[in-house]
Order: structure tokens, then sequence, then C-alpha cells
């Protein structure tokens, strides 16, 4: 039946008032109209939901064992209504996201936190991971989409380019390569490295720099977290190759420029191919892709490098 919840209106507008006259001035209808309006929904129906006389109207038993479902129905009605007009004006909404946690400790805290300020009523769920798990997050639509790299990126994904966040190198103050504003494959090749862990994209990208340059890594330590890996080189037990924004903190450590190109690594926003995002989502993805592409968040070296 076509326009059915003006006919349920008009049911209850009578049911309320206990008068067509009441409820057709309450819903700005001519009493007539009303009355094809409640006999329409009867017919519908296939059941009397009022019971009519010429100074009384009652409801049926019927019409009080549909006035419940009925009133529940609109009521259910208006808050998807209501919930769908918030989430479009972003007054509220949740975005899920899977970043890199290279990304989660330096770029990304202060975009969120511009973010935030903007869409307070917006919950952002944050997970960091490596990279081939944010893929899979996303092509699966755990998440709404992910900040990882371009390496290996899967098919049925699409990736924004935002930072370059290049490898370089961890030492303690005290170690004799803290002295260099830059430093060759073959001077780290020398040194125990500390490494993150093999399922990490860094790991696989430090492997493959010294497999194409044919150089034996000496490998020292193994460490999930690149915090853990920073805590091992401040106590001086080997040096690090990470991200530059790896670090939260330079206590104790030197951040050496790694002279070889690849060492360059391209992040980026990952999302499904031809599939939307809901509006929270992509104001949250169109706000990333501008603030992490400005680099502010992320400290750079000076190049080309001064000499001493």
């Amino acid at each position: 039946m076509k326009n059915s919840i003006q006919h349920i209106q008009a049911f209850l507008a009578v049911a309320r008032t206990g008068s067509f006259t009441k409820a057709a001035n309450e819903l700005h209808l001519s009493p007539s109209a009303l009355t094809v309006q409640v006999q329409q929904l009867e017919d519908w129906l296939g059941v009397a939901l009022l019971d009519r006389s010429p100074r009384h109207v009652s409801i049926t038993a019927a019409g009080q064992a549909a006035r419940g479902p009925m009133e529940k129905l609109l009521l259910d009605l208006d808050n998807i209504v209501t919930g769908s007009r918030d989430l479009a004006a972003l007054r509220r909404g949740v975005v899920s996201l899977a970043a890199l946690p290279s990304v989660c400790a330096g770029a990304l805290p202060p975009a969120l936190r511009l973010f935030r300020e903007r869409f307070a009523g917006i919950e952002v769920r944050l997970h960091d991971l490596v990279a081939h798990r944010i893929h899979a997050q996303v092509r699966e639509g755990a998440v709404d989409f992910g900040i990882g790299v371009r390496a290996r990126l899967s098919h049925g994904l699409d990736f924004v380019p935002v930072l370059n966040d290049r490898l370089c190198a961890f030492v303690p103050l005290g170690h004799p390569l803290a002295r260099h504003r830059q430093l060759t494959l073959e001077q780290l090749a020398d040194q125990p490295i500390i490494l993150t862990g093999r399922d990490s994209s860094v790991r696989e990208q430090v492997d493959g720099l010294f497999d194409e340059t044919r150089l034996t890594m000496n490998a020292g330590m193994e460490a999930n977290y690149m915090s853990t890996v920073l805590a091992l080189v401040r106590q001086g037990l080997g040096i690090s190759v990470l991200p530059e924004s790896a670090a939260d903190s330079l206590e104790g450590l030197k951040r050496i420029h790694i002279d070889h190109p690849g060492v360059n690594r391209e992040i980026g926003l990952i999302s499904r191919s031809g599939m939307g995002l809901s509006p929270a989502a992509r104001q949250c993805f169109d706000l990333l892709a501008t603030e992490l592409n400005v680099g502010g968040a992320v400290p750079r070296f000076d190049w080309p490098p001064r000499t001493f």
C-alpha cells in the first residue's frame, strides 16, 4: 500500500484524540481525507480498526492489538531518520582504520587530534598492524580504510600516497658511527643490527636492501616492536634501521641518513576498489589525505647533508 506511513499516522491520531475532526486538524487534513486514509489502512489489513458512530469513535480489539506495534514502528523509523541525518551531518558515527605502528607513533596522532577537534561526536577506532594485515583487514571490510605501504599491494585495493617515510640508521650517542652525517650500507653491515619481526614491512625492506647489494647483514637481536628495538639500541646492544618517524624521542640516540635510494618507502591511504565510504569515514579519509601529505608531523633531514 502506497504511503502506508501516512495511513498509520492517520489511524494513530484518531486513536489518540478519539475524534476524526481533532485528528484531521492535527494532521492538517480534511476530515473526509483522513477518513479515506483510515479506511484504506483497514482494507489493506483486512480488519476494522475503529468503531464509528455519529457521536463517538472507539478502537476495536484489532485496533488495540495493532496500535502498539504501529507506534513502535513510527518511533523506530524516526530514530533511523534522525540517526541518518546526524551521520550525514557528521555529528556522530564510527570510523575504523588500521595503520602501520610507525605511522601510529609519528604522523597520525596530530592528524587525528585535528579530526577530533572538528568532529567530536565521531568515534575513531585505531588498529596498529603490520602491512600485510592492514591489506587483509581493508579487503575483508573489517576496517573502513588503512594506512600502509604500497609494496605488494593486493588486487582490489586502491592506494593514495601521502608520506615518504624513509629508513634511517639509529645508533647510540656514544657509538663511533654517531659522528657521521650519513652512512652507507657497507658501514652498517659491519655492525650488529637489531631487527624488527619478520612479519613487518620494515624488516622486509631492510632484508631486501642487503640482499640487493649482496651484503651480509650482521643480524643481532630481534624484537616485535620498534620501541623495544630502540630501547635495545639505547643500551648499546647494536644499531638499527627503522623509519625516520619511529622514535618519539631521540634521547640517547643519533638518527643518521642512509645513502641509498632503496631506503625510501611510500606510505598511503588504502581502501577497497569501487567501494564507497560512510560519511564519517570519508571525512576522516579526506582529512588524513590532506594533513599527512603536508608531512609536518614527520621529521625530515637536511639534504644534501652538511659536511664537517
